[in-house]
C-alpha cells in the first residue's frame, strides 16, 4: 500500500458552482455531493480542496440528474494526481526553458527559494513532465486562435510540410508549419507517407476555415496529392532547396572523387609518420617535430566536410593545400634557421604542392639518425592548367637533405 504522504495540518477550501440557478429551468441549484475531495500542493502552499456537486432543485427539470461542478477548483488541479497545475507548469517550464535534468528539477521543487517546498520523488518529476506535454498539445488545439495574429498581418497562412526520418525502417516525423508566422499546425509519427496519411494530417488545418496562400513542400508525388486534394486550387511551390540539391548531385560527385584522390595521394603520410617516430620517439630533433607538424596538418586538411547544394569541400582541401605548400616553399627558401643545430637545408627548388603521384621515404642505413636522412618526393609534371613554375625532366626528382 501506498504510504501516506506526511504534510502538515491543511487549510480546508470548498469551491461550489459558479452559476447558482439551473441553466435550462432557472430553478435553484442545491448541494448534492462532494464531487472530490483530496489534499493538493501548490506552489504557495499545500491546501486540502473540495470541489462540491450541486444538482437542480426542481425535479421536473429534465436535466434534473446533471451535476454542475466549480470549474476554478478544475482548474487549480489535474485529475487523479495530487499537485496543482501551477506545479505541473513549473516543471515544464524548468525543462523547455531553463533546460533542467530531472534531478535537477526535483532538487529545485524541495529545496526552492521561491516558493513552498514541494514533496515529490525524482522519478514522478517525469509523470509530471508527461502530464504537463499533454496540457501543452490540449492547449494548441485551437489552431484558429493560434494564427489569428499571422492571418490579421498577412491575410492568410503559407504552410510548409516536410518529414524527417531518424532510421531507416522507423516511423517518419511528419510536422506542417506555418512559415509566415513559425507556429507547429500539426505533427504525426506516420508508418506510410501516403497522400491518404498526408491528407488527414492537413485535415486540421482546412478546418479552420482560415485561408491558406499556398504551400511550401519537396516534390514527392505523395505530398502533392495531398495538398491538392486537400487545398484544391491553391499554388503549390516546391522547395527550391532541394531542387537546388538535385541540380548540384553531378559536381558533388566529382567533387567527392576528387576528395578521394587527394586522400589517396596522401596515403604515404602514414609511413612518413611512423618512420619519423621510430627514429626519434621523443622528437628531440627539431627537423622531426616540423615534419610530424606537417604531417599533422595535412591529414586535419583532407578530413573536411561538405554540405549541398553549394558547399564543396574538395575545392576547400586543394585550397589549404596549396596555402600549406606556399608555407613550406618559403620554408624552404630560407634553407634553415640560425637557431636550429644541425640545420642545413638545401634544396634544388621550392616544393609547389601536393604530388600527384606517392611519396617515398629511403630506409636510412644503420647508425644514421634522422638528422641524416634524406626525404624525396617524386616529380610529377603539373596539369596543363596550373600556373607556370619551374620545369623538370620526367621522372626527376627534388630532394633536400637535413
Amino acid at each position: 500500500m501506498k504510504p501516506q504522504r506526511p504534510l502538515a495540518p491543511l487549510h480546508h477550501v470548498r469551491y461550489r458552482p459558479e452559476a447558482a440557478s439551473c441553466p435550462h429551468c432557472a430553478a435553484a441549484l442545491v448541494y448534492s455531493h462532494a464531487v472530490w475531495a483530496k489534499p493538493i500542493q501548490f506552489l504557495d502552499g499545500a491546501e486540502h480542496v473540495t470541489n462540491l456537486g450541486f444538482r437542480c432543485s426542481a425535479p421536473a427539470c429534465p436535466f434534473a440528474r446533471t451535476v454542475y461542478r466549480s470549474a476554478r477548483a478544475e482548474a487549480r488541479q489535474v485529475k487523479g494526481s495530487g499537485y496543482g497545475l501551477d506545479v505541473v507548469v513549473r516543471i515544464g517550464q524548468l525543462r523547455f526553458t531553463a533546460h533542467r535534468t530531472r534531478e535537477e528539477i526535483w532538487r529545485a521543487l524541495r529545496e526552492p527559494r521561491d516558493h513552498a517546498p514541494i514533496q515529490l520523488s525524482e522519478r514522478h518529476v517525469q509523470n509530471l513532465l508527461d502530464v504537463y506535454l499533454a496540457v501543452l498539445r490540449a492547449s494548441q488545439q485551437d489552431l484558429a486562435a493560434a494564427v489569428a495574429a499571422t492571418v490579421a498581418k498577412h491575410g492568410g497562412l503559407i504552410l510548409a510540410l516536410d518529414g524527417l526520418q531518424p532510421e531507416q525502417g522507423n516511423e517518419q516525423l511528419w510536422v506542417v508549419r506555418e512559415v509566415l508566422g513559425g507556429a507547429i499546425l500539426g505533427a504525426a509519427n506516420l508508418q506510410q507517407a501516403t497522400a491518404e496519411c498526408l491528407g488527414r494530417l492537413l485535415q486540421p488545418v482546412r478546418a479552420t476555415g482560415v485561408p491558406v496562400l499556398g504551400v511550401v513542400s519537396d516534390a514527392q508525388e505523395s505530398i502533392r496529392l495531398a495538398v491538392a486534394a486537400v487545398f484544391p486550387g491553391v499554388p503549390h511551390q516546391l522547395c527550391q532547396w532541394h531542387a537546388l540539391r538535385e541540380a548540384a548531385e553531378p559536381l558533388w560527385e566529382a567533387d567527392r572523387h576528387l576528395l578521394v584522390e587527394v586522400k589517396q595521394a596522401l596515403r604515404p603520410l602514414r609511413d612518413v609518420e611512423e618512420r619519423t617516430r621510430s627514429h626519434d620517439p621523443g622528437a628531440a630533433d627539431l627537423t622531426s617535430g616540423v615534419v610530424l607538424d606537417t604531417v599533422l596538418a595535412l591529414r586535419q586538411t583532407v578530413r573536411e566536410r561538405g554540405t549541398l547544394p553549394f558547399d564543396f569541400a574538395a575545392l576547400r582541401v586543394l585550397d589549404d593545400l596549396r596555402a600549406l605548400g606556399q608555407s613550406l616553399d618559403r620554408c624552404l627558401q630560407k634553407r634553415g634557421s640560425h637557431g636550429w643545430r644541425d640545420s642545413g637545408l638545401s634544396s634544388s627548388a621550392p616544393w609547389t604542392g601536393l604530388p600527384n603521384g606517392p611519396a617515398t621515404w629511403p630506409t636510412p642505413t644503420p647508425g644514421s639518425s634522422p638528422s641524416g636522412t634524406r626525404w624525396s618526393l617524386p616529380l610529377i609534371r603539373p596539369p596543363s592548367d596550373s600556373p607556370p613554375g619551374p620545369s623538370f625532366a620526367p621522372g626527376s626528382r627534388r630532394t633536400w637533405t637535413t
